[in-house]
């Protein structure tokens, strides 16, 4: 057997192991059809290396319209089933009183805790249920942990033109900040400058009836409760609301409906005029859960409410830079309440009958703030916000600094302080003249730190 050389036994190996490459034919003579079968190598040993060279794969984008494969139809897109998620809140604060000629420290460790469960099984169907944990090692109420339902609910929709959600429900209307005269179904907010808002949702069936054409959208709601008279606890209620894009404005129409009171009127509208947005809302009432007094030559007695009185709040509203990274975000918010007082011995005396509504007892009131932040959530951010009773002078003066470490880990600190005369709204001293109350001591600062950890 003759021997062979080792670039021929070479050659003969790849014969046989190496499939035809994609340029082969360029060895075939013209006209020649491809086959299955090996062509002859290449005499040359150039021609020979780039013929045993790997087959190229041309990218798909590189292909014409003719020559490019037809892709697959990408899979629609499911729905997660059921999602769990929550948030925590842990605080530690620090408050200090003034009473009796001593300063007092109270500290306080508030924890928060919120767990949901999102269940949708597909567009048209899904519920939602979220609990809260307060809990305060420190606090003689919060020391035994309470558990409330923030929300509990069920949406589904009919041919995707009609929207029914039915249970507790969270749901704000208003587009100012802190006073929202228009809210009919919620109660005012205590504490409008903290980090979240903890009241809970409201019991009701709603059904939304969309107009994409319009940007618009109709709301029918209907209400029921235990908080009716201790004969007749339950209590029927409802409210039409119409929601409409108006150009660079939006406009909102409200009329509530519940059993035992006069029905309410609410009209809210916002608009943007160059780099200011400006707000404005307006509650036509007739009646108020709260009592009215008055002072007279015998005492304090109740007086009637009247004809229809006008709540009215408005703000206006300015984003703009400082610097390459820095922005500054400057609002300016007002409130007239002819339910309010202008008397501060009334302070006292609706202080001592429950009547009293915080940020709601004065006839005027303001608000001032400007925050400034880095272009980042995890950069540094602080406010400054002022609220006044301008009716009998007081004031809150309050600095936010808040910083994300994480995506979903903030922390915040804040320090509130109010000033102006004694025994003003936020300075309440009570006034053993007018009515026999506990002793309270006033307030001289709440200090405190936070870490938000979203789920």
């Amino acid at each position: 057997m003759p021997h062979l050389p080792p670039l021929a036994l070479a050659t003969a190996v790849l014969l046989l192991l190496r499939p035809v490459p994609v340029f082969a034919a360029r060895w075939l003579d013209e006209g020649q059809e491809a086959s299955s079968t090996p062509t002859e190598p290449p005499a040359s040993t150039s021609a020979l290396d780039e013929w045993v060279q790997p087959a190229v794969i041309t990218p798909a984008d590189e292909h014409s319209e003719e020559t490019a494969p037809p892709r697959a139809t990408p899979a629609p897109q499911e729905h997660d089933l059921l999602t769990l998620g929550g948030l925590y809140y842990q605080r530690a604060e620090l408050l200090g009183f003034q009473a009796s000629g001593a300063r007092t420290m109270q500290p306080v460790v508030p924890s928060l805790a919120d767990v949901f469960m999102d269940v949708q099984p597909s567009d048209e169907l899904r519920g939602f249920v979220r609990g809260r944990l307060l809990y305060d090692a420190l606090d003689p109420v919060l020391s035994t942990p309470q558990v409330t339902l923030d929300q509990f609910w069920f949406r589904f929709g009919l041919a995707q033109r009609v929207f029914f959600t039915l249970g507790r429900q969270q749901l704000r209307w208003g587009s100012s900040k802190v006073w929202n005269p228009t809210d009919f179904l919620q109660e005012p907010n205590p504490q409008p400058l903290d980090v979240l808002d903890l009241r809970t949702g409201v019991d009701m069936l709603k059904v939304n009836i969309p107009w994409e054409a319009m940007a618009s959208s109709l709301w029918l709601i209907a209400t029921a409760d235990l908080k009716g008279p201790t004969s007749k606890p339950l209590r029927y209620g409802g409210a039409v609301r119409a929601d409409v894009t108006l150009g660079p404005s939006e406009l909102s129409l409200t009329a509530a409906f519940q059993q035992g009171r006069r029905p309410r009127y609410g009209l809210d509208w916002s608009i943007g005029v160059g780099p200011l947005d400006f707000n404005a809302e307006l509650a036509l009432v007739r009646d108020s859960l709260a009592h009215r007094w008055q002072r007279t030559a015998e005492g304090f007695s109740e007086r009637s409410f009247g004809g229809p009185k006008l709540l009215a709040s408005g703000g206006v509203e300015s984003t703009f830079r400082l610097g390459d990274v820095y922005r500054a975000n400057l609002r300016l918010e007002g409130f007239y309440n002819p339910l309010g007082y202008d008397e501060r011995a009334l302070l006292t005396w609706v202080r001592s009958t429950g009547d009293y509504r915080s940020l709601f007892f004065g006839r005027a009131y303001g608000l001032a703030q400007v925050r400034v932040d880095r272009r980042s959530q995890f950069e540094p951010g602080v406010t400054l916000s002022v609220l006044s009773n301008l009716s009998d002078p007081s004031f809150l003066a309050r600095v936010d600094a808040g910083i994300g470490v994480l995506r979903d880990v903030n922390v915040r600190g804040y320090l509130e302080l109010p000033f102006g005369e004694r025994g003003s709204e936020f300075l309440f001293e009570p006034d053993p003249t007018v009515a026999d109350l506990p002793s309270a001591s006033r307030m001289l600062f709440r200090a405190g730190l936070g870490v938000v950890i979203r789920m």
